[in-house]
């Protein structure tokens, strides 16, 4: 049963993807992170929250995920297929593949993340016996 006091709160997109960021760790804390994963989506927040550091290397990218590494660069390969990131050789060690989100990745978190806001502002406030 879920009760409470109602929260009122302001919320932007900024503040969605922390929240997203906080419930992605609060979830693995609570259940381990071996039981819900999400890896392409943890590997896109992470992106996406660290536009400082893209490119990322392939190897540090996939310790944003919750799959093993193998899987990890599997699914970040799929994700180039289908066009949200970008894997090229890095130019000082041709070993290290760089994966940075294409602009059109970015236009669909952004996105994703503004709908949540709109769901955040409609968000019905239920008394414990609307349950």
């Amino acid at each position: 049963m879920m009760h409470g006091p109602p929260i009122i709160a302001n919320v932007s997109r900024c503040s969605v993807v922390d929240l997203t960021e906080q419930v992605q760790r609060l979830r693995a804390d609570e259940f381990g992170r071996d039981l819900f994963t999400m890896p392409a989506f943890e590997m896109l927040l992470d992106l996406y929250t660290c536009k400082s550091r893209q490119p990322r290397s392939l190897t540090a990218l996939t310790g944003a995920s919750s799959a093993s590494e193998r899987n990890s660069q599997r699914i970040v390969h799929r994700m180039a297929e289908r066009g949200l990131v970008n894997l090229r050789r890095d130019p000082n060690d041709g070993r290290r593949i760089l994966v940075e989100l294409e602009p059109e990745a970015t236009e669909l978190l952004d996105r994703f993340f503004d709908r949540m806001v709109e769901l955040f502002a409609v968000l019905p406030t239920r008394e414990p016996s609307d349950r």
